[in-house]
């Protein structure tokens, strides 16, 4: 028998990021991007791909809402999986610019596949109609004053 609070909506809520956060990283994974953990997809998703002078790691932790200490973490980390390059910015020593190397691109290139990959699942899971209730309910709650 459940517990009440395991039905409460936040932690239904929760679980549920937690699963399709798992699914996205099972089709990278799959896609050749073996050493990618969840926590990593933030830094990812946060850089200026456009940009040639690469993105400041503040910026990227503003844009996670984390702290940069943390994010400076992970880009060490995916320095490490040669996802990222890092370097002080020549316009101030302080600050740390990351860029992307050719596997973080084929990684941004692989990303909505994936993504793809997941949603089609979920469409299978409940049903198309389903599907789009439940991300109009999202959209609403992501957008409600008391979120």
């Amino acid at each position: 028998m459940a517990l009440v609070t395991d039905l409460h909506i936040a932690r239904l809520l929760l679980r549920a990021v937690r699963a399709v956060q798992a699914s996205y990283i099972e089709r990278l994974q799959q896609r050749g991007h073996p050493g990618l953990r969840t926590g990593h997809i933030p830094v990812l998703a946060g850089l200026d791909p456009e940009s040639p002078a690469g993105t400041r790691i503040t910026d990227l932790a503003n844009r996670a809402g984390m702290t940069r200490q943390m994010m400076g973490r992970l880009v060490r980390e995916l320095e490490e999986l040669d996802y990222v390059d890092s370097q002080s910015d020549p316009t101030d020593q302080r600050a740390v610019i990351v860029t992307l190397t050719e596997r973080g691109t084929k990684f941004l290139a692989d990303a909505p596949a994936a993504i793809a990959d997941v949603e089609r699942d979920y469409a299978d899971l409940l049903g198309a109609d389903e599907l789009h209730r439940l991300r109009e309910a999202l959209v609403r709650l992501a957008n409600s004053p008391t979120a």
